[in-house]
């Protein structure tokens, strides 16, 4: 069964049953009533190169225990704000489908009650003009629709997991143009941006406000913004990458928001963070030859502060990266297969350690090795395409823990689980 909505011409269409699909099923059982606490290490959900599978691969046993037939080749594949559903993108079919990882966590009230069981395929999933951008923020994310030009305007929804379990999102917005653009989840409001109608992109952001299921429009913020990408929001500040540096928009008061512009030598392109991690990393490509470029972004004083990472020569770009799950360590994958780690310590960032050769033989060309972190143990992830390889990274030594072998090509990756 299909729901549509209609939004200001835009027609977002919800398939509501959650009846499981698609082939494959977890052959360990169920665990709902093997007791209150679980120790699962989690499952990660990751795409097949070029191909309609997604596989769920369980960690306990280190094996692939569901194997889904998707309705298309994924664009991207991500976890849902509670760490339980895997949510894979298929921009170019204008859909989303959903995919119930099988580990989760219910509050009982006088105890948290973990579950562990089959994996399976919802039937739910959200069609729109073009999913693109993905924000996902400690319990609510929104996916960003860019929309088509002309006629089609961009649209965002926001949801939990309460949602997704129900076949149904939280508040959605639909916005004047077709854009290539974010909508950020900031408490009750939304930062979103903005693109003039003679604009080729957003330059501008706005603050829209939750009424029910809907958000309203606020206000346009001045600060101007070329070329704007990228976002990230942690106790709510939102930083957005520019062609000239970031723009930090902060809350004021109830609805009342304001912008300002950091300046950088480089644009920003990209923003990195962790709920446990009070400054911002931003990072864009520049130079000739073109060199990834990174920043320390500190949003309550205004500054921004290049990272030299150690080795990093002119040329040198940047595949993947992603924090621990404690936010100690910043890890950076570089073109020629080398992963660093960089520590934090106060205003300043070191290279602690650089893993030579993490992906020895690294792809000249897309699908590039995806990065995930498990938030149950002290291990991120990375995909060896080329040599059909899941690498665990042990974020405790610093050491390449194992090379789990896989019969498939991995792409994208995304780690669902109970985080501790």
């Amino acid at each position: 069964m299909r729901t549509s909505f209609h939004w200001g011409g835009l027609t977002l269409a919800v398939a509501l049953a959650l009846t499981a699909c698609g082939g494959g099923g977890g052959d360990d059982g169920d665990e709902r009533d093997e007791g209150a606490t679980l120790d699962t290490a989690g499952r990660l959900a990751i795409s097949e190169d070029a191909a309609t599978s997604l596989r769920i691969y369980d960690l306990d046993s280190g094996s692939v225990v569901s194997n889904f037939a998707l309705a298309n080749s994924p664009s991207a594949v991500y976890a849902s704000p509670g760490r339980r559903y895997a949510l894979a993108f298929q921009r170019a079919q204008d859909t989303v489908q959903v995919a119930d990882g099988g580990v989760w966590q219910e509050d009982h009230g006088d105890h948290l009650h973990d579950y562990k069981e089959a994996p399976k395929m919802l039937a739910f999933r959200i069609d729109g003009p073009q999913p693109t951008h993905y924000d996902d923020r400690p319990g609510q994310a929104s996916i960003y629709m860019d929309g088509r030009a002309p006629g089609v305007p961009s649209a965002a929804l926001v949801f939990s997991d309460t949602d997704l379990a129900a076949g149904r999102f939280a508040a959605s917005a639909t916005f004047a143009n077709a854009m290539h653009g974010f909508a950020e989840p900031n408490g009750n409001a939304l930062v979103a941006t903005y693109r003039a109608t003679e604009a080729s992109g957003p330059t501008q952001a706005e603050i829209w406000n939750r009424q029910g299921s809907q958000y309203t429009f606020v206000k346009r913020l001045e600060t101007q913004c070329p070329g704007m990408h990228g976002s990230f929001t942690r106790a709510n500040v939102t930083v957005a990458g520019c062609s000239d540096g970031v723009l930090v928009v902060s809350p004021q008061g109830a609805n009342d928001f304001q912008a300002r512009k950091i300046t950088t030598a480089t644009g920003v392109s990209t923003i990195a963070g962790h709920p446990d991690v009070p400054r911002f990393v931003g990072i864009g490509n520049s130079g000739t030859p073109s060199t990834t470029r990174f920043y320390d972004i500190d949003a309550a004083t205004g500054t921004a502060t290049p990272i030299a990472i150690s080795g990093w020569t002119e040329g040198r770009l940047r595949r993947a990266h992603g924090f621990d799950r404690a936010g100690r360590y910043f890890f950076v994958l570089d073109d020629l297969g080398a992963l660093h780690v960089l520590e934090r310590s106060g205003s300043s960032w070191t290279t602690r350690k650089s893993i030579a050769a993490s992906i020895p033989a690294m792809p000249a060309a897309a699908p590039f090795p995806a990065f995930a972190t498990n938030e149950a143990r002290d291990e991120v992830y990375l995909s060896d395409p080329g040599a059909r390889q899941l690498v665990v990274v042990n974020t405790s030594s610093l050491e390449i823990a194992r090379r789990a072998n896989l019969d498939f090509r991995p792409s994208y990756l995304a780690w669902l689980g109970i985080a501790r």
